[in-house]
């Protein structure tokens, strides 16, 4: 397919500027030597799991955005902290041992205005790491983010539940090492961002864990996005795309698209998608999801719709090189999900351009790539798959248009 092919070329160039960003990052560090680097125990925080450190946290970001920039280190122990805000310049880094853990009062995560979430601004509890207009920001290291998320995911509470990391309107982002454990709500949450990485990260929760909306990495309104060599195991989708849903369409300025996302090298052990498209997006296109490894019962395609918001355009989706070895569904097309609204009798949004490809092992079920009757569904190509399946081994491709299989063997057991 053209599109396809257009595709496979943008994503070259993103790796051409991740291999610029790599080499820009090792000359920056060796040119950094006289910014700050300041450990939140010198300014009197306490890894004793028991002391709320909010404000010596936050008095060691902005005395490093005061000196010029540089690094704020958690270094060995466990901390409790509420809301942090970090500021332009100002990495932060968890050093091996150090676990920055999540207060259970949520008074300590403070409702702020024009919050983004699920695909609408509102007033929301603010997240553990809070990332805003920082370009060039890196949260690493070995450490962990604890989201304490038990205390959270029976609450009710008027703002919503906490997010680990959110970061917002910034580019050259790099999020590198770190372990996401037992969020309250999603895990790591990009708006409006370019041309960012995430390396090396495992977002998880505790096994048999419920976790509600524990969202691995959303991926919002956002372009240049590489996910690589991550794991994940959480009770909601694993990596989502998303954008704006009904009443987010009218925000000004515009929600720009998802585009020229790469997944890559990545295990996907727990959810309920692999890779998700939707519930609440408007354009998502050029997506490439490779050489990666699906268990669980989750789909590894998940393609989701909203009835109730027209002008949901999916485009240019190729999936290869994937192992299953799960129960779930190779692919899962939703026309309807998440709204009771009457579905509309024409099409109001589309996907087209989907390709999938050298996809082997164990699952589920071939699943359903059907459209439906506010969904037109068109340019799909299922090619060199050989899977066996425990139920259905048939593909529901009804209304399909231009639908190709080429090689395809999909047997149950």
């Amino acid at each position: 397919m053209k599109k396809s092919i257009v595709a496979a070329l943008l994503f070259v160039e993103l790796g051409v500027w991740v291999l610029k960003l790599g080499q820009g990052q090792a000359q920056g560090e060796a040119l950094s030597g006289g910014l700050s680097r300041i450990s939140i125990a010198s300014l009197g925080a306490v890894g004793d799991g028991a002391t709320l450190n909010t404000m010596a946290i936050q008095n060691a970001i902005d005395q490093c955005a005061k000196d010029g920039g540089g690094t704020v280190v958690v270094p060995a122990g466990r901390f409790i902290s509420g809301a942090l805000f970090l500021q332009p310049g100002v990495d932060f880094e968890l050093e091996t041992g150090a676990v920055l853990c999540a207060s259970t009062d949520i008074k300590d995560f403070p409702t702020q205005q024009h919050v983004r979430f699920e695909g609408h601004f509102s007033d929301h509890a603010s997240s553990l790491l809070n990332v805003e207009h920082c370009d060039g920001f890196k949260l690493a290291g070995n450490g962990e983010l604890d989201g304490n998320g038990a205390a959270y995911w029976k609450s009710s509470a008027p703002g919503g539940r906490p997010r680990l990391c959110e970061i917002c309107d910034s580019q050259n982002v790099v999020v590198s090492g770190v372990r996401f454990y037992n969020s309250p709500s999603w895990n790591l949450h990009f708006y409006n961002c370019r041309q960012c990485v995430v390396d090396q990260c495992r977002f998880e929760i505790a096994p048999h864990a419920k976790g509600p909306s524990t969202d691995g990495t959303d991926i919002d309104s956002s372009q240049g996005i590489l996910v690589t060599h991550c794991f994940y195991s959480v009770n909601d989708d694993c990596i989502c795309l998303k954008g704006n849903r009904y009443d987010g369409l009218h925000q000004m300025p515009p929600s720009p698209p998802v585009e020229d996302i790469h997944i890559k090298d990545c295990i996907f052990a727990r959810g309920q998608g692999a890779l998700s498209l939707g519930t609440e997006a408007t354009i998502i296109r050029n997506v490439e999801f490779e050489n990666s490894v699906v268990q669980g019962k989750m789909p590894m395609l998940r393609i989701k719709f909203r009835p109730d918001t027209a002008g949901q355009h999916y485009s240019n989706i190729h999936v290869q090189g994937i192992r299953l070895d799960g129960t779930g569904r190779i692919v899962s097309l939703e026309p309807t999900h998440g709204t009771k609204v009457p579905v509309s009798k024409v099409p109001i949004s589309d996907a087209s351009g989907i390709v999938v490809e050298d996809v082997s092992g164990h699952f589920g079920s071939f699943g359903s790539i059907a459209g439906g009757s506010s969904v037109a569904v068109s340019d799909v190509l299922f090619q060199n798959i050989q899977v066996g399946v425990s139920q259905d081994a048939q593909l529901d491709a009804k209304g399909v248009t231009r639908l190709r299989l080429d090689r395809v063997k999909v047997t149950g057991s």
